[in-house]
């Protein structure tokens, strides 16, 4: 790791959900005193134990790690404008030369956007998206994919090797918005095809465990299913990553896909999926829950325990061929 400047004598943070709550935590922990907030402020409780100072709104923590780090990890555009710009929002609070890093996932043009009203205000800004799912936070083991001036970038790398394993500078803003949208494809639709998989091994007679560990041991093998193997076959769908937010990603992919002209018809069946396990109610469990929508299962409704067809009995019907209403 680089030896960066020291961290801030105070950073803040905004946002405590699945992912923000250990990040800001192992910040914590390595000696960088926190002020934060967040909506619902129980999830704040651990923080404030531990040392963290609490702030009522988003201004008061700008107004207190002014001239440092501001750190923002929520769930989406809407999210980071409430916090950076609405009544009482960071911004307001934050004296030019704060630097606000958003670790939250949002779209290219979106970042950008965020970045030019900041700078309006002399507010730096740097986009830090990460890749990893809950444990990955809690280890400090997420790749964060950065974008934004280089300068930028060396304030905030010692706190963010506090969080991650690998920052990676992939240029200017938007570029880390693009590279997350892009690890996320891959990821959500390859976890995607892994839940198919599974159903058709069942389907077919086989035993779902072994199937798994035989596509682990082959060519079917990747980090994603590797991290979801037990989800999958324990139906244990605890998030680690939460399907509605997976879902909102896959959305984003394709609209930064049609601004830029890029085909992504596998990103469309990954979030066709995606939309049926959210239809069918599993938006707030994990995005692994894929898989009883891949069963054609509802979230309340026992598992059928149907097993493969009888020799030379018909074979049920599949849904193959049916648009997902829009």
């Amino acid at each position: 790791m680089s030896q960066g400047p020291s961290p801030p004598s105070r950073a803040g943070f905004l946002g405590l959900g699945t992912m923000g709550g250990p990040m800001a935590g192992r910040l914590l922990s390595s000696g960088t005193p926190l002020v934060v907030h967040n909506r619902d402020r129980a999830k704040a409780e651990p923080l404030l134990a531990a040392g963290a100072e609490w702030a009522d709104s988003p201004r008061a923590v700008g107004r207190a790690a002014s001239g440092g780090l501001v750190f923002v990890m929520v769930t989406d555009i809407r999210a980071v404008r409430a916090v950076l710009f609405g009544p009482k929002g960071a911004a307001a609070g934050a004296a030019p030369g704060t630097l606000i890093v958003n670790l939250s996932t949002i779209a290219p043009e979106e970042s950008r956007g965020v970045a030019e009203r900041l700078g309006r205000r002399g507010i730096h800004y740097l986009e830090a998206p990460v890749a990893g799912s809950l444990d990955a936070a809690k280890r400090g083991e997420l790749i964060i994919f950065a974008g934004g001036e280089a300068a930028d970038l060396a304030r905030a790398r010692p706190s963010l090797e506090r969080l991650g394993r690998s920052v990676e500078h992939l240029g200017p803003v938007g570029a880390g918005a693009s590279m997350k949208l892009v690890n996320n494809l891959v990821m959500v639709a390859t976890l995607a095809a892994d839940a198919e998989a599974i159903v058709l091994a069942e389907a077919f007679g086989l035993d779902p465990t072994r199937a798994v560990d035989l596509l682990l041991a082959g060519g079917g093998a990747s980090k994603a299913l590797e991290n979801k193997r037990d989800a999958f076959l324990r139906r244990d769908y605890a998030v680690r990553f939460k399907l509605s937010l997976a879902d909102k990603d896959l959305r984003l992919v394709g609209r930064a896909a049609r601004e830029v002209g890029a085909r992504t018809p596998i990103a469309r069946e990954a979030k066709r999926l995606a939309d049926e396990a959210m239809r069918a109610g599993f938006a707030d469990q994990d995005l692994s829950a894929m898989l009883e929508a891949a069963r054609g299962r509802r979230r309340g409704t026992p598992p059928s325990g149907r097993g493969p067809p009888a020799p030379g009995a018909e074979p049920p019907p599949t849904s193959e061929g049916t648009p997902a209403p829009r």
